[in-house]
């Protein structure tokens, strides 16, 4: 969530308009903050079950209704609840995510191949994986294109890389968080092989490659998430030497009636 907002504070963008941003307060402290950009799931943070509570009784009384929900677990069953009552749409649980984080420069990877920027030609091949990736996940047709438009507008600023190996055969995407001392934080994010070239350890190269290449620049520590139901993934990110640092869960939000999206 910080990660998004010191984003929209530095590089505001058109996807941003009408965000959702709260904080419920406790005795004169910020004890839960929530975040929902329109078309975008509900961020939540930990914190005790009233302060959640709060934040979905004020989505409610807005009348703004996300379709997904991702926090941890206890702050999710906590809106949930509260989101139930006011609303009639129930939550069902999509992925149980895991979040890494990587502080120490990663070996070079020994695959075959480069990491290297991608070439305008390309950028349309690359478009092409972000949709697959994102149908592989599961998620709807409409968030993959969404997708694909901001996947262009990254292209475009260079926070996309390939590896080669005499043909582009994986990307990954990284955006950076600068904070007010002057540090920065980076996260990974996606990853994609298309399947006719996975098994040869192309990812675990590239993101290898990246992360030195970010951990070089003096951004740490490093993030990215992967879904538990993934053992491929979880397992190549920890070689690296990324470690969990948290886990959360993505929730659809539903109407029991229908079955459809609220």
């Amino acid at each position: 969530m910080v990660t998004a907002v010191t984003r929209m504070i530095a590089a505001p963008d058109p996807d941003d308009t009408d965000t959702y941003f709260a904080c419920a307060m406790v005795r004169g402290a910020v004890a839960a903050a929530a975040l929902h950009v329109p078309d975008g799931a509900l961020l939540v943070t930990g914190g005790p079950a009233r302060a959640i509570e709060s934040i979905a009784a004020d989505l409610a009384a807005r009348k703004r209704f996300p379709k997904r929900l991702v926090g941890p677990l206890s702050s999710c069953d906590a809106f949930a609840h509260v989101w139930r009552e006011r609303t009639g749409v129930e939550h069902s649980l999509r992925f149980r995510l895991r979040h890494f984080a990587l502080t120490d420069m990663p070996a070079a990877p020994s695959t075959a191949g480069t990491m290297r920027r991608p070439e305008p030609a390309e950028y349309e091949l690359i478009a092409l994986w972000q949709a697959a990736f994102m149908l592989e996940a599961g998620l709807p047709r409409e968030e993959a294109e969404r997708a694909r438009t901001r996947l262009a507008r990254r292209l475009e600023k260079g926070f996309v890389r390939v590896w080669d190996d005499r043909r582009v055969v994986s990307f990954a995407g990284f955006s950076e968080t600068r904070r007010d001392d002057g540090s920065s934080s980076a996260r990974v994010a996606p990853v994609y092989t298309p399947p006719q070239e996975r098994g040869r350890g192309y990812a675990s190269a590239l993101v290898a490659a990246l992360s030195r290449e970010l951990l070089r620049g003096g951004s740490q520590p490093l993030y990215l998430t992967t879904d538990l139901a993934n053992p491929t993934s979880n397992s190549i990110y920890r070689k690296i030497g990324y470690r969990p640092v948290a886990d959360h869960f993505h929730f659809d939000l539903q109407s029991a009636a229908t079955g459809g999206g609220a």
